[in-house]
């Protein structure tokens, strides 16, 4: 039986993590097809009880490289058009996904595949994985804008138009990625995060990213305001009430064994 273009694990070991798996030997390039499915996984995530926490990762030995480049002659204008705003929906239900997000960046990620991982709350990468931007060697272009959110202006502009890569280690000095280690302690980096995540009150923290996405682009004053807003929503709840408790009397909050139990 052939293996679905996006593998879905559960692991018992990791109650409350979902693991994606990008599954399009050779290297994970992308269609629009493969857009939508990312699209459906994303928007199914975040209405999904049981998942606390999603990490993204490829297989083989490239995170993902962007787009099918023996396709780019064959499109006319109408199929990029629905081609980009498939793409657009995709990335955009992973950033407003209501569960964080952890791209694991297992080797290359090119074009498309930068803003796969730059759309993701959290980067961990594999000592030899990359950036780059290869779009001005093919004719097109894309990827700015959400490599912005990771990048600084001028190392945005140098990939854009050079093509060049950066390596794991020189995005890791410019606050690009939160952590770099070996190839085979990827998943457990990336796991140590999302189990820690899992373990926090499901709806403070997604309040905490729904606040955070908000305020973005805001002015300081503006921002603040936002988010002073939302902390008085999230200290009415239940929930917070309950956090409150289990951190005065040293014990699991409720929703902690709730999550063991129903992962069992």
């Amino acid at each position: 039986m052939e293996e679905p273009e996006l593998i879905i694990t559960r692991p018992a070991d990791h109650p409350g993590v979902v693991v994606a798996t990008m599954n399009r030997p050779p290297v994970n390039a992308t269609t629009t097809e493969f857009f939508q499915t990312l699209l459906d996984f994303f928007n199914a995530m975040g209405k999904d009880p049981m998942a606390r926490c999603v990490i993204l990762t490829g297989q083989g030995r490239l995170f993902c490289a962007g787009a099918d480049v023996k396709k780019l002659n064959d499109r006319t204008t109408e199929s990029a058009f629905f081609r980009s705003e498939v793409s657009r929906a995709c990335f955009d239900s992973i950033r407003r996904c209501a569960k964080p997000v952890i791209s694991a960046v297992n080797g290359g990620a090119l074009g498309a595949g930068v803003v796969l991982a730059s759309a993701c709350d959290i980067m961990v990468m594999a000592e030899n994985a990359y950036f780059a931007l290869p779009e001005v060697d093919v004719g097109v272009m894309g990827g700015t804008r959400h490599s912005a959110r990771v990048l600084s202006d001028k190392w945005v502009r140098y990939m854009a138009l050079t093509g060049r890569r950066l390596g794991a280690q020189t995005l890791l000095s410019m606050g690009g990625a939160n952590e770099v280690v070996p190839a085979e302690k990827l998943m457990d980096a990336a796991f140590d995060i999302a189990d820690c995540i899992a373990r926090k009150g499901p709806m403070v923290v997604r309040l905490m990213k729904e606040s955070i996405n908000l305020t973005e682009d805001f002015p300081v004053t503006e921002g603040y305001r936002v988010e002073q807003l939302y902390t008085t929503l999230a200290s009415a709840m239940d929930e917070s009430k309950e956090a409150s408790a289990a951190f005065m009397e040293k014990r699991e909050p409720s929703w902690v064994a709730e999550l063991k139990e129903q992962s069992s």
